[in-house]
C-alpha cells in the first residue's frame, strides 16, 4: 500500500501539485478539497479523484490520509495546518507558510505535538531553469559573478505554467 494524500486547495498553482503527485510511483491523491465545491470537483474529474468537497475537518477525518498538501493561500495556512496535523503523518504547506511569526511557530509546534512531518513547498529551486543555472555557476562558465538579477513571469499557454525566463547580470 503506497502514500495516500489529500490537496486542499485546487487553485491555479495547486495544477502543478496534482501533476507532481501523479508522477511519483506509489502515491495516490484519494481526496481534493477546496472551499469552492465546483473546483473541487473539476479537479477530481481532471485529475481521476474519488472524493471532492469543502469540507477539510470532515474530509480528513473520512479519510484519513498519510499526506496533506495545502495549496493555499496564506491566511488559511495556520488553521489547515494544525487540523492537518490531527490527522496526517505528513503535512505539506505551499510558500508563503505564514503571515506572521507567530502563526509559523504555532504551525510548528502542532506539528511536533503530533510527532507530524511539517514540510514547506518551494518548487522554483528544482525546475531545470534554475538547476541549470546553478551548475554552470558551480563550473565556473561565467567566471566569478558580482551580481545577478532575475525575473521569472508566467506565460498563459496551453501548459499550466510555462516560466519566461529574462535575466541580466553585471560581471566584473
Amino acid at each position: 500500500m503506497g502514500l495516500r494524500g489529500v490537496l486542499i486547495g485546487c487553485g491555479f498553482f495547486a495544477r502543478n501539485h496534482m501533476a507532481a503527485w501523479l508522477d511519483l510511483a506509489g502515491v495516490e491523491i484519494v481526496g481534493v478539497c477546496d472551499t469552492d465545491t465546483t473546483k473541487a470537483e473539476s479537479y477530481a474529474r481532471d485529475f481521476g479523484v474519488t472524493h471532492w468537497g469543502g469540507d477539510a475537518a470532515g474530509m480528513l477525518h473520512e479519510l484519513r490520509p498519510d499526506s496533506v498538501d495545502i495549496a493555499t493561500t496564506v491566511g488559511s495556512h495556520r488553521a489547515l495546518v494544525e487540523l492537518a496535523a490531527r490527522h496526517a503523518r505528513v503535512v505539506i504547506c505551499q510558500k508563503p507558510f505564514a503571515e506572521t511569526l507567530e502563526d509559523a511557530a504555532a504551525m510548528v509546534a502542532a506539528c511536533q505535538a503530533q510527532g507530524v512531518m511539517l514540510a514547506v513547498h518551494e518548487n522554483f529551486r528544482w525546475q531545470r531553469p534554475i538547476r541549470e543555472v546553478k551548475a554552470l555557476l558551480q563550473a565556473g562558465a561565467i567566471g566569478t559573478p558580482a551580481g545577478c538579477g532575475c525575473r521569472s513571469g508566467m506565460a498563459m499557454t496551453s501548459m499550466p505554467i510555462s516560466p519566461i525566463w529574462r535575466k541580466s547580470a553585471i560581471w566584473r
